[in-house]
Formats: structure tokens, C-alpha cells, sequence
């Protein structure tokens, strides 16, 4: 018995090979690891009615955040934010650090680097419109 090449087979295994080859590709790529550094912006929320902001912090943190290859080209598509909370503030200088805490990453990666790494944020009795 003999076997006879057919076009159907030679195109059954040219898109094997491929498929393989690009399962190949994917973990090779996958497992090596990178950084990439994203823009996110710093949302300040839960500030007290009777406070006003005296400075304006930064609108944008930016993010250094290293892991496998692969789970960086998903976060690059992912809307991340740093929401600063503001409740129980008092008047006078607050000093927030540790913010890369509250970046929801997968399993894998890390936040390496933030800048600005501390956000201050000075506040004043709001003024009354009885005061003006």
C-alpha cells in the first residue's frame, strides 16, 4: 500500500505546522518577562464637604509594571485607575504612599516603579458661602 500525496493532506499539514508553530511561539513569548509603563490617572474621591483642595495633585501616575510577556499585552488593554480615598482627612498635609497597592493586577506581575511614588495632598476649611 502506498500513500499518495494529495493536495488536501500537504494543506491538512501546512496548517498543523502552523497552528503548532505559533502554540510554540506563544510560550515562548509568554514566559519571557518585560515591563511596560502606563499612564493612570489619580481619581481623589470622598472629600469631606467641609474641606476644599489647596494644591492640585497630579492628574496621572505613571506605572512601571513587569511580568510575563503575555499578561503585559492583556494589562496594556485593561482601563486601570488609583482611586486616592479621601475620607477622614483633615485639614493640613496628607501624605499618601503605597499606591501601587491598589492596582488590580493578575497573578504574575508587579508594580516595579510609580511616579510620582508619594501623592501630598494639602487641604483648607472650605469656605462657607456665608464667608464671601
Amino acid at each position: 500500500m502506498t500513500v499518495r500525496e494529495t493536495p488536501g493532506n500537504s494543506r491538512l499539514l501546512m496548517a498543523l505546522s502552523l497552528f503548532v508553530a505559533v502554540l510554540l511561539w506563544l510560550f515562548a513569548a509568554g514566559e519571557r518577562e518585560g515591563e511596560i509603563v502606563l499612564g493612570v490617572p489619580l481619581e481623589l474621591v470622598n472629600l469631606s464637604p467641609s474641606l476644599s483642595l489647596v494644591n492640585k495633585p497630579p492628574s496621572w501616575i505613571e506605572v512601571t509594571v513587569a511580568g510575563p510577556r503575555i499578561l503585559l499585552l492583556r494589562l496594556r488593554m485593561q482601563r486601570q485607575k488609583i482611586r486616592l480615598d479621601l475620607r477622614g482627612s483633615r485639614e493640613g498635609i496628607t501624605v499618601y504612599n503605597g499606591l501601587g497597592k491598589s492596582i488590580r493586577l493578575e497573578p504574575g506581575l508587579h508594580v516595579t516603579r510609580l511616579s510620582p511614588a508619594t501623592i501630598e495632598v494639602k487641604t483648607a476649611a472650605a469656605k462657607s458661602s456665608q464667608d464671601k
